[in-house]
């Protein structure tokens, strides 16, 4: 034997052997090396886990609109905000109050880092916190009960088009002209904002901590990260990867 190196692939023997016995009798041989995907039933569920700021993901947003439509009911397409747990992280002191500056929302719950680090200036964690719950609640409106959410891509879009800088990013003018644009009901996104807890005060809410337990289960420590029927998929995130993993 030899000493393994690093990348290696390992097989066993009785698979081997014939291909061995191949590279013996000087035959070309070809291997594919592939991870297959759990396929339950017929529909396909895969999730997209980044964060209102997160650069990496722009261009898959960008694009797989049509695609996510083009698969309609054969697939199921849920989006879900990376956030912080303040609590267990230590924003939130013993008496409930935030420690953690402008990191966090509800009194040092819901946490993001401060995607310019900057706390004086430009956007703050807490900015990142209110949009990704924003994002759910338009996901939760017009995305669920199918699985395409046309108006959740036209808003993102929207976003990354109109308010994706330091100047706008928090400016509720700037949102409230997406949410037009989408066609989406800013009324109907407020309430719902306002009735999963709201952003205000040391009150839980019920989207935020739903979206920190499905961080949890799912395992998610690298952003962006995309799943199809619950299985990891490595490589870049571009969008010939992911509709083949789908597909």
């Amino acid at each position: 034997g030899a000493d393994i190196s690093i990348p290696s692939f390992l097989m066993f023997k009785q698979d081997a052997d014939p291909i061995k016995a191949e590279v013996m009798a000087n035959h070309a041989v070809r291997i594919e090396m592939a991870w297959s995907l759990p396929s339950p039933d017929d529909r396909v569920e895969y999730d997209f886990w980044s964060t209102p700021t997160d650069l990496v993901s722009k261009d898959f947003q960008r694009q797989f609109k049509d695609a996510a439509q083009a698969l309609g009911d054969r697939a199921y397409f849920t989006p879900h905000m990376y956030i912080y747990d303040g609590i267990k992280s230590g924003c939130q002191g013993p008496d409930g109050e935030n420690q953690c500056y402008n990191l966090c929302t509800n009194n040092g719950r819901y946490c993001a880092t401060d995607p310019d680090n900057d706390l004086d200036k430009g956007i703050s964690g807490a900015d990142v916190v209110a949009e990704s719950l924003r994002r759910t609640c338009i996901w939760h409106q017009y995305g669920k009960e199918n699985g395409v959410g046309s108006e959740w891509w036209d808003y993102v879009n929207e976003f990354m088009f109109r308010c994706d800088n330091e100047d706008y990013f928090a400016s509720m003018e700037c949102v409230n002209d997406c949410m037009a644009h989408a066609k989406i009901d800013k009324g109907l996104i407020k309430k719902c904002m306002k009735d999963a807890g709201g952003l205000e005060d040391d009150n839980p809410n019920e989207i935020l901590e739903s979206e920190l337990a499905a961080k949890d289960t799912a395992g998610v420590v690298i952003l962006p990260a995309t799943f199809v029927n619950g299985a990891a998929i490595r490589g870049a995130l571009e969008f010939a990867v992911i509709f083949k993993a789908i597909c």
